[in-house]
């Protein structure tokens, strides 16, 4: 299948005459969780799906008891685990408290062996765009007012789909829609999204 791609703009600078350039970004397939990639280890071994959640779950708790306790995790073919902390700009040390130090993140670093799977890949150029539309406040809020008329509710994904958007940049429009208070949280299911009455007035 390989690996889908599409071009963006990088973020311009603020002085300066410089032309935007593009990057090359991966477009996800979507997400594998826990369950499915339980399933797939299953279809390739003896070992039970639970069995094998299991194992997965002990591993991350280990891993997450390890790391914070200041080791370095090395899983042999996958790669190295380690965690980075941040804290406010100093001088020197004696400026900051250690209740000011916090963990930021963990770094991944992936094997040899896994480093030169990745170069067996295939990039192929994605033939419809990618990049969330450029729909106005307006726009969005009529094409929001069309879809309620048959549906009483909206979850992220339709709301991706229908104004063509990007997870992230529909995400945050819909933060903005319930701050506005033109959509609120279904009181079934915190991930459905409804219209207030001030939006299904529009």
């Amino acid at each position: 299948m390989g690996l889908n791609y599409d071009f963006y703009q990088n973020p311009l600078p603020k002085s300066g005459n410089r032309k935007a350039r593009l990057h090359a970004r991966v477009i996800p397939q979507g997400t594998i969780d826990l369950e499915e990639i339980a399933e797939l280890i299953h279809e390739s071994n003896t070992m039970t799906t639970a069995d094998v959640k299991g194992v997965l779950a002990a591993l991350t708790r280990l891993m997450s008891k390890k790391l914070l306790n200041g080791y370095r995790i090395h899983l042999e073919g996958l790669g190295y685990f380690q965690l980075t902390l941040s804290c406010p700009p100093i001088e020197t040390p004696k400026e900051i408290r250690a209740e000011s130090v916090r963990v930021k993140s963990v770094t991944y670093r992936p094997d040899t062996i896994m480093k030169k799977e990745f170069g067996k890949a295939h990039c192929n150029r994605v033939k419809e765009k990618s990049h969330s539309s450029n729909y106005s406040e307006t726009e969005i809020d009529k094409i929001l007012a069309t879809y309620f008329m048959d549906n009483t509710y909206i979850t992220n994904r339709q709301f991706q789909r229908i104004c063509a958007l990007t997870p992230s940049t529909a995400y945050r429009k819909l933060t903005q829609l319930m701050a506005a208070g033109k959509l609120k949280r279904s009181p079934l299911h915190k991930t459905l999204y409804e219209p207030t009455k001030n939006h299904s007035q529009q």
